[in-house]
């Protein structure tokens, strides 16, 4: 095979296999940013985002204190978000956050141990952030959109 020159109809199944299966694996690490229905915003932008979840922005744009929620580390949305969103490797994150906690310029992040408690716990605090990996339907739960700036 290697060695063979291959015409298109030969390629094709294979070629379309593998175009299929990176749509798939692009499409099952979707990540959805959700805030508390008291923020008001419907768009944000990966530097922002980037700059709330890193601990340089503390207050939204109107004033209010942001509360960040967070997976455990070892939950497979939270590597895919600070991987693919934050463009870090998960200690990275987990060590500039124990850096900014041990020299007291911020608190450590809220952790909620599943999806479905961390949109529960993001509905019920005011001023609330976090992410999931599937959209859910829960009352108090606002979807941001995210953009390049």
């Amino acid at each position: 095979m290697w060695g063979e020159r291959m015409n298109l109809k030969q390629c094709a199944p294979q070629l379309i296999a593998f175009v299929i299966s990176i749509s798939i694996v692009q499409q099952s690490y979707a990540i959805e940013i959700i805030v508390n229905k008291s923020v008001n915003l419907s768009k944000i932008s990966y530097q922002q985002l980037k700059s709330i979840y890193l601990g340089q922005q503390s207050h939204w744009p109107g004033g209010n204190l942001i509360k960040l929620y967070k997976l455990p580390s070892s939950h497979q949305t939270h590597q895919l978000f600070v991987k693919n969103t934050l463009g870090l490797y998960p200690y990275q994150f987990n060590r500039r956050w124990q850096k900014l906690v041990f020299s007291g310029f911020a608190a450590k992040p809220n952790e909620a141990f599943t999806e479905q408690e961390l949109a529960k716990v993001v509905a019920n605090t005011p001023g609330a952030i976090g992410y999931i990996e599937n959209k859910i339907t829960m009352k108090g739960v606002r979807y941001v959109e995210l953009f390049d700036e």
